[in-house]
């Protein structure tokens, strides 16, 4: 799988009663079956998460309340940074792409979206290890 990193917009429904975003699975936003839902919320500050790839795990990564930052780095090295601080942007992670979560906000609630189950054996925690499996 390509290693990729799309900004999603979501599009609210709402009225005079406030707003309304549903995300369905197999959909242009959610391109998986949801296998895993993880939300990460009450932050201590300066707490950097994250800092691993999946090999085969795809994720949308949806700010749904405060802000937080979400930094990827490609297997050509590229990095991008992507402030995610309204809940009608989300972030779809496939492939093997190394991500950092920090700058989250007090009242950041990160969710996530997972297409599998919690799986060890899919995580690379070593850079090391992430930056020589993208050299091959």
């Amino acid at each position: 799988m390509d290693a990729r990193v799309t900004e999603i917009q979501f599009v609210p429904k709402g009225d005079e009663r406030g707003q309304l975003i549903a995300l369905e699975a197999l959909s242009e936003q959610v391109p998986f079956e949801v296998t895993r839902v993880y939300y990460i919320f009450d932050t201590t500050p300066g707490t950097v998460r994250g800092n691993h790839a999946h090999k085969n795990l795809k994720q949308v990564l949806i700010c749904v309340s405060g802000a937080c930052t979400i930094v990827c780095e490609m297997p050509d090295g590229t990095k991008m940074e992507y402030r995610l601080d309204w809940p009608n942007r989300g972030l779809l992670i496939e492939g093997l792409v190394w991500r950092q979560m920090k700058d989250f906000s007090k009242d950041a609630v990160l969710i996530v979206l997972a297409s599998e189950h919690y799986d060890e054996a899919d995580y690379i925690r070593d850079y090391n290890q992430f930056r020589k499996g993208c050299a091959k």
